[in-house]
């Protein structure tokens, strides 16, 4: 069983709006990641943090998980532990967590089953998404490592895991991971990339 976390708790203070709600080809960016999710988990967990209500509103006809984090200001890694804690709470054993962004629109159906078919193949307990000499989310999280979810320092996100364990890790290339939706002029990028020629 997989299951999957979706960070949509942030306040998107350069977007000057609630980006989780921003649309593209017809979906909010919250709903276009819960789609993506739901096509490969048995679950998907919602966190909220900034625009709870909103995100709760445009969520209502999804069968997800929705978890508020009242501590959304103090860093992503208190929205992952509280997304993990939620899929313990509900007595959810799965064999991998994936998270992910809701702000990575390109995330597609066809990376998180690479995500999980290369845990799978090389039984490595990280996969993580490489892009631009880097490492980052969507990145699966086999069981050894959910009490580092758990655990995480607030201010650290996934990454800090990825970089402590390494050792542990495989990883799938995303070349879309080089884009997400932090300004009004990366939206515009995004719609641009996923305008057809």
């Amino acid at each position: 069983m997989i299951v999957t976390v979706i960070l949509a708790a942030g306040e998107a203070r350069r977007m000057g709006q609630p980006k989780q709600l921003m649309q593209l080809q017809g979906q909010s960016l919250v709903q276009r990641a819960v789609q993506t999710a739901k096509s490969v988990s048995h679950e998907v967990v919602v966190v909220t943090g900034s625009y709870a209500d909103a995100v709760q509103e445009d969520l209502r006809k999804t069968s997800v998980s929705l978890i508020h984090n009242p501590e959304w200001a103090s860093g992503m890694g208190s929205s992952i532990r509280t997304g993990v804690q939620q899929v313990v709470v509900k007595n959810l054993v799965p064999e991998a967590i994936i998270i992910m962004l809701c702000d990575q629109p390109l995330v597609s159906e066809k990376l998180l089953r690479q995500l999980i078919q290369m845990h799978y193949d090389t039984g490595k307990n990280l996969v993580a998404s490489s892009y631009q000499n880097t490492v980052g989310v969507p990145a699966l999280f086999g069981q050894a490592l959910f009490p580092n979810l758990l655990t995480l320092d607030s201010k650290g996100g996934a990454k800090q895991i990825i970089h402590q364990h390494k050792e542990y890790m495989a990883t799938v290339d995303f070349p879309g991971g080089a884009y997400d939706v932090d300004t009004p002029e990366d939206f515009e990028r995004i719609k641009h990339q996923l305008t057809p020629n």
